[in-house]
């Protein structure tokens, strides 16, 4: 360290198996503390192999520039540090000390997968825009927005709809929905949309009509609305059935029965289908 010249001008190399990202913030939270505008940080990202280290440190300049590292591949690891100490270079192990530590207090080790940060954060912002979708974009009545859905619903009314369109928003799947009424209007471009949305699963959902006449009564009766309380008549609710199944036909599309199943369970139905048509393609 006493070797390096004080200089203003020098840059920062972030070398990672990964993104490179967190190492790539770290260096910038800590460039705020200085006002240092003609730093650069110039950042290396997916290195796999020696040969990409040994081409990285070629380009580092002895005493004068330094290296901040997330190599989560402990040989990787090894010869960038050993690499880095023969040419007499500065470098700084940001994951390296934490994981250490962690293996001496926990009794698993560590996987040392490059990646896994990124993708955690596709995750959580997949699963924030699901929920996103569903809460704004997913009503039931207007297809102008189904060719984003992971999986269109076609289904009559039942009480547990909503909760089962959030749930799957939560395992990070956009789920759009048509209510099929028999005394409503079909969308006139139904058919175009769903032609359209070819990388959507669309699922047509049918279940007991004894057991969704006994579900709507129970919901009717909870809101107080005795008004649709013809709606939770069997006849009623067998036509409604009726109804969407010829479309379920007409459109080719899968269908569950969802008689007596729990919202977790339908969610699982529908994942599963989900997962099914995925190793098809």
């Amino acid at each position: 360290m006493n070797s390096y010249s004080v200089s203003d001008d020098f840059n920062i190399f972030v070398i990672s198996d990964g993104t490179g990202k967190t190492a790539f913030s770290v260096v910038q939270a800590a460039l705020l503390q200085f006002e240092l505008p003609r730093v650069s940080i110039l950042r290396f990202t997916n290195v796999r192999d020696k040969e990409e280290i040994y081409s990285i440190m070629d380009m580092v300049r002895v005493q004068k520039d330094i290296v901040v590292y997330t190599v989560v591949n402990e040989e990787l690891a090894e010869i960038l540090r050993v690499e880095a100490a023969n040419r007499g270079v500065i470098a700084l192990d940001i994951l390296g000390p934490l994981v250490d530590l962690l293996k001496r207090v926990s009794s698993r080790s560590p996987r040392g997968v490059p990646g896994l940060f990124q993708r955690s954060e596709e995750r959580v912002t997949e699963r924030l825009e699901a929920i996103e979708y569903a809460l704004e974009k997913s009503t039931g009545f207007s297809v102008s927005n189904l060719d984003k859905a992971d999986v269109i619903l076609l289904t009559i009314w039942y009480p547990h709809k909503d909760e089962c369109v959030l749930r799957l928003a939560e395992k990070g799947v956009k789920c759009g929905y048509v209510i099929l009424d028999p005394h409503l209007p079909l969308p006139m471009d139904l058919e175009e949309v769903v032609g359209r949305a070819s990388k959507s699963l669309l699922v047509g959902i049918r279940m007991d009509p004894e057991y969704l006449s006994a579900l709507r009564l129970e919901r009717i009766r909870a809101l107080g609305l005795n008004c649709l309380a013809e709606k939770a008549q069997v006849d009623a609710v067998r036509k409604e059935l009726d109804f969407a199944q010829a479309i379920y036909e007409k459109l080719g599309c899968e269908v569950v029965d969802i008689t007596r199943l729990s919202s977790e369970e339908v969610v699982n139905r529908i994942w599963e289908q989900l997962r099914k048509r995925e190793e098809r393609t």
